[in-house]
Order: structure tokens, then sequence, then C-alpha cells
């Protein structure tokens, strides 16, 4: 039997992969080698449009971060007044506890915002319920600020979430990611 000729190996434009003589896509991404220009036109549309919902989903993902800085400024001002305004330094103490947690958040949501921003929800949330347990008259006290945090949040998280959905599509298509960061 012949020995089959480097000519009929097919490169992959896409990922610069080596294919089989019968590869008609790509064995790393997917790429149709020896598809019709229809087919790659498709593929590019596809990895051009993921590349697009990953920057929108970065774009929330840098609001919520945003979100989370502002609690952080939040609960150092919070803190400064209450302890040398009304002389309550282990309110102030707490509060500038939480404003390093939220700092450190902020900082972590940059290697992994979906945990960053779920925990950084998560704390939130409780701080309001152990809020109310402990006087029910805070519940509603600045209610359209919480509400607008905690929807910021929630929108961050779904986005989060989202953009990691897009980076393992565009890593499963060998595409690399334009500014994900």
């Amino acid at each position: 039997m012949d020995a089959v000729s480097q000519d009929t190996f097919a490169v992959c434009e896409h990922c610069n992969a080596i294919n089989g003589p019968l590869n008609k896509y790509c064995s790393q991404c997917s790429y149709p080698i020896r598809g019709s220009d229809e087919e790659k036109a498709s593929f590019r549309l596809t990895v051009s449009s993921r590349r697009r919902f990953l920057g929108d989903a970065m774009d929330k993902v840098k609001s919520a971060r945003n979100a989370i800085l502002g609690l952080a400024a939040l609960f150092f001002i919070f803190g400064l007044f209450v302890g040398f305004g009304m002389d309550d330094f282990a309110t102030m103490i707490a509060n500038l506890i939480l404003c390093v947690i939220y700092l450190v958040l902020a900082v972590w949501c940059n290697q992994n915002p979906f945990g960053a921003i779920l925990t950084a929800f998560i704390i939130y949330l409780t701080l309001i319920v152990v809020n109310m347990l402990i006087d029910p008259a805070t519940l509603f006290q600045g209610i359209i600020i919480k509400v607008v945090i905690i929807a910021w949040l929630a929108k961050g998280i779904r986005s989060a979430h989202e953009a990691k959905g897009y980076l393992k599509e565009l890593e499963n298509l060998r595409a690399v990611p334009v500014d994900a960061d």
C-alpha cells in the first residue's frame, strides 16, 4: 500500500493544527478546513460574535466590580462618620473591616469575577438581614440604594457566569479572546 503523501494533510487556517487527509473539520478547533466558503464564514462569524458577547459581559462585570468598590467606599465613609462623629468606635472598626473585605473582593474580581461578585452579593444580603433582625426599621432605610446595589450585583453575577461560558466556547474554538481581562 502506498504511503499517504504530505500534500494530502491540511493545516488549519484558524489554529494551524495539522489534520488528516479525510478530515473536513479541524480536529482541534472544528474549523471547516475542507468546508465551503459559507461554512468558513459562519465559523468566523461565530468566533466574532462570541468575542463580542464576551466583551459585553466583561463590561457588566467591570460595572459590578465598580459597585463592590462603591460598597467599600460607603462602608469606609460610614465607618469614619460613626466612629468620629458619634463616638461609636466598635461600629467604625466593623465598617472598616467590611471596607477591606470589599476591597479584597474587588481585586479578586480580576481573577475570578463570578466568585468575587457572588461573595460580595452574599455578604451584602447577609448584612441587610442581620441589621433587619437587630432593628427591623433598618430594612426600609435606604431601600432604593439597597435595591440598586442588589440589582447591580445580581446583574454582575449573571454576566460573570455568561463570560465564563463565552471564554469556554472560545477556548474550544481555539480562539484567543480579545481583551477578556
